[in-house]
């Protein structure tokens, strides 16, 4: 039917819209706009951090006869934050940029079983992951996964003057604190480099080797050096 100049027409606003980026191959790829949290996330990383800071503060106490109540709580909440948050939100950053749904749920019985080894005198923490849903490459799949070991190399790359370097007017207790994330995060780091599914590592190994293997070296240079600072502190 032809197109009457004359006619009269009405423009309609659309009810709703979508936003499409280029894909790979050339053609638009849906990219849906997931809420940034949820109840059921905010639930699971206040457990998972109340869980983690009360088995920490039991194994420091046990270690560290210096670390009294209230410091060695205040400690490891501080550990708590900076190297297992740091390392699940940045999972969840760069899986969000690329357009997927990321939450972190935790993972209860490993939960309760870090609180009763902590009682023993040990440490062990598995508190849950960010599960992640959405199309993505296997590079864009190894960028995510490298977030989390490369925000802990970062954390203790920061650190290290104030961990390695004697400065004038700060209390050696800052020292020591700095000194304990440090060693922290580069465990943390090295733990999830293990080349080994369903570890951070397995995916950056199958992703680019030359990157994983300068994450490795990075994670034990960091390594050797604060374990020879921490021997002569």
């Amino acid at each position: 039917m032809p197109f009457d100049k004359g006619s009269r027409y009405d423009i309609v606003e659309p009810k709703y819209s979508m936003s499409y980026t280029l894909g790979p191959s050339g053609y638009g790829v849906q990219r849906p706009q997931y809420p940034l949290t949820s109840i059921v996330e905010i639930r699971d990383i206040l457990a998972a951090i109340g869980a983690l800071t009360i088995a920490f503060y039991l194994a420091m106490s046990s270690l560290f006869q210096d670390f009294k109540w209230p410091y060695s709580l205040v400690v490891s909440a501080l550990i708590v934050v900076v190297g297992f948050f740091v390392h699940e939100m940045s999972h969840k950053a760069v899986a969000r940029k690329y357009g997927c749904w990321a939450e972190f749920r935790a993972y209860y019985p490993m939960l309760g079983l870090a609180i009763m080894m902590a009682f023993l005198g040990f440490l062990w923490a598995a508190p849950g992951a960010v599960m992640i849903a959405g199309n993505v490459s296997r590079e864009q799949n190894g960028k995510i996964s490298l977030a989390g070991p490369g925000s802990n190399l970062l954390v203790a790359f920061v650190l290290v003057p104030f961990a390695l370097l004697s400065v004038q007017g700060v209390p050696d207790t800052v020292r020591a604190v700095a000194l304990l994330l440090c060693v922290f995060s580069v465990i943390l780091a090295g733990f999830n480099l293990i080349p080994i599914t369903p570890f951070d590592g397995a995916k950056i190994w199958a992703w680019n080797k030359p990157i994983y293997i300068m994450a490795l070296l990075a994670t034990g240079a960091l390594g050797v050096l604060f374990i020879q600072t921490s021997t002569s502190f």
